[in-house]
């Protein structure tokens, strides 16, 4: 067995009459042997250890599932999950759950990765939005970052933004190649002010295999709002890569929005070439002609000389009401930024607050902490 995987056993034995701790039994060899059977496919050794030791039961980060028959078993979830997704129950590359976390959601094994059991990467799935992500690269993984949760001196304290931080931080220790964690780290570097930190976290997350796919959008608009053509670059390259439509939508973005927040660099005359290149790959994938005729137009104000065509805010109206005292309209803004109705989004889509950033930087608000 992995060590983690050990070791994850060895910390619920030992705290099997804690508070957060209520494990069943061990698994009989029969029980395993009739789930392996429905699923036609032999369970990872490590999963397949750990039920032998205690067949499912709540631990601290939720309730592990049994191999057993009934509501909150590993098959009754995984019926659900074919129900789910309008699938066979038998589908060999259905999603395998063996754990109900805290926050509701299931974590599963994605057997679409391979044909080898211990092989399968880790994926969280959200009921409600059927959204599934790579949270960890193995099942060892998930033991190693358990336990290090569990022992960490902050595991009991109430959660806050630098527990957040820490708990991603400490992610990324065990698992650096997953996006997730680096995700979870630039989000609370965001929120604690540290707009350069968190960007290099977001492009971390996205040079991860597989990627988060939104996070070059969110470290785009950070490099943008900062001046940062290099970083840009990098980000506006692997967003703008050729792929299925319905790829933009889990980018979180579009072609002409994209094309939108580059023109403030464009404009800066930074890197023609790279970005003419970016440029026409966002042309060419215009979701309607509003796009294609944004995304054509700031191609145009790059390479000839025109003026670069002004964003065209995605909101109805701005999110901030027009002061004729500019301290007032700051003031204003930064309660905003506090709140979280004025985002990274406004700043570089609203040309209403151009004046707004005439005496002030973007990175004014973006060095402003926020807890939770």
């Amino acid at each position: 067995m992995h060590r983690g995987v050990r070791e994850f056993v060895r910390w619920i034995d030992a705290h099997r009459d804690g508070a957060g701790v209520d494990v069943n039994a061990p698994a009989g060899s029969a029980d395993v042997v009739a789930l392996e059977h429905q699923l036609g496919v032999p369970l990872p050794a490590d999963l397949r250890f750990v039920l032998t030791r205690f067949n499912g039961g709540v631990i601290p980060s939720g309730e592990l599932l049994p191999a057993a028959v009934g509501p909150g078993s590993i098959e009754a979830e995984l019926r659900s999950l074919a129900d789910a997704f309008e699938t066979d129950f038998l589908d060999p590359e259905l999603l395998l759950p063996f754990h109900r976390t805290t926050e509701g959601s299931l974590l599963c094994f994605d057997r679409s990765a391979g044909p080898v059991s211990d092989t399968w990467p880790v994926v969280d799935f959200y009921e409600e939005t059927h959204e599934v992500r790579i949270v960890y690269r193995t099942f060892d993984g998930w033991c190693r970052n358990c336990i290090s949760e569990w022992n960490a001196p902050d595991f009991e304290e109430e959660f806050s933004l630098d527990k957040y931080l820490r708990q991603g931080k400490r992610h990324v220790d065990i698992e650096p190649d997953i996006s997730t964690a680096h995700a979870t780290v630039a989000h609370a570097l965001r929120r604690a002010g540290r707009p350069e930190a968190a960007m290099g976290a977001y492009l971390r997350a996205a040079r991860c295999v597989p990627p988060l796919p939104w996070c070059d959008w969110e470290a785009l608009k950070l490099a943008v709002l900062l001046g940062r053509p290099n970083e840009a670059i990098e980000a506006a390259q692997r967003l703008s890569a050729r792929a299925p439509s319905d790829r933009w939508r889990v980018r979180e973005t579009t072609p002409g929005r994209v094309a939108d927040v580059i023109a403030r660099l464009v404009a800066a005359r930074a890197d023609n070439k790279a970005w003419a290149r970016i440029l026409d790959a966002l042309v060419e994938q215009a979701t309607d002609e509003e796009d294609h005729a944004q995304a054509h137009a700031v191609r145009r104000a790059l390479l000839h000389d025109e003026p670069t065509p002004a964003p065209r805010h995605f909101r109805e109206a701005s999110i901030l009401e027009l002061h004729p005292d500019p301290q007032l309209q700051w003031d204003q803004a930064r309660q905003a930024y506090i709140d979280g109705t004025l985002r990274d989004d406004d700043m570089l889509l609203d040309p209403s607050l151009s004046a707004l950033f005439r005496d002030h930087a973007p990175r004014e608000l973006l060095e402003i902490r926020r807890d939770f």
